[in-house]
């Protein structure tokens, strides 16, 4: 496959085919060997961690595996407390199922194969999650009123989908981008190594330049992006509960304004 079809293969159905026959299997083999192999990493972290941690008494100092594990989830503890709340603890889980996938998923592509962000499929399936928990922490927290911005300004209807779209495509564009400028690169290391004459086929120019690309692109960015894609899940739904909360203290201010002044309070106010 040349450079191009490695770049577009992704992205481009089979224009001899219609429907979804044109998206072969093969279209999203790529993605699929790395969510499987990601998947396994995950499991086989989490069982050493929970094996290691059972063999800890209760004196024991925790160390390697499971020091780092607790240090991280402790981590990612505080971040979800301080935006939702210690209601919401809880979803330190899924906070942390959400750094390993994509994290681990990015990484993937160091050791060649391709990042599971570069199939569209799977930052939208994480987003979907995202652009529900909108509406769930919307009902429960506004009820019907939550309904009641598209009723007053039917505009508000289009811009719903922004955080989907937002979330999903940051995570896409950021990562296929990143894939393509390697490509690009690749290429042009090539290009010039080829016009080099007397020097032989092992492209050098490539060994030593790629290294420090891949150092950022599948290593740096796929762990930031990963981490962003987390913390704007839960500021999207810290932002429907907090809008309660403020509604409900400026409720409690208004409250206290509007209570009636004591004899010795009311005595005072004639007298001014």
């Amino acid at each position: 496959m040349n450079n191009k079809s490695l770049i577009f293969a992704n992205l481009i159905p089979d224009e001899t085919q219609s429907g979804m026959g044109a998206w072969s299997y093969t279209v999203l083999l790529p993605q699929l060997i790395t969510i499987v192999i990601t998947t396994f990493i995950i499991m086989m972290l989490s069982i050493g961690y929970y094996k290691r941690l059972k063999k800890l008494g209760p004196t024991d100092v925790p160390g390697g595996l499971v020091l780092f594990a607790e240090m991280s989830i402790k981590w990612v503890e505080q971040q979800v407390v301080e935006l939702m709340g210690p209601k919401y603890k809880s979803l330190t889980i899924y906070v942390m199922y959400l750094l390993l996938y994509i994290g681990i998923g990015n990484l993937m592509s160091v050791v060649g194969f391709e990042s599971v962000a570069t199939a569209y499929t799977v930052p939208l399936s994480m987003g979907l999650v995202t652009f529900i928990g909108i509406y769930y922490f919307g009902i429960k927290y506004h009820k019907i009123v939550f309904f009641k911005k598209y009723i007053v300004n039917p505009l508000e209807l289009l811009t719903q989908f922004v955080p989907l779209i937002s979330i999903s495509f940051r995570l896409f564009g950021n990562i296929l981008g990143g894939s393509i400028i390697m490509a690009l690169f690749s290429s042009l290391m090539g290009f010039i190594w080829g016009q080099i004459p007397y020097i032989g086929p092992v492209d050098l120019l490539s060994g030593v330049t790629l290294p420090f690309l891949s150092l950022y692109f599948d290593v740096f960015d796929g762990i930031i992006q990963a981490y962003i894609f987390a913390i704007l899940t839960i500021s999207y739904w810290a932002l429907e509960i907090k809008e309660e909360n403020n509604k409900g203290s400026e409720e409690r201010v208004v409250a206290v304004k509007r209570k009636p002044l004591s004899k010795k309070e009311l005595k005072i106010a004639q007298k001014a």
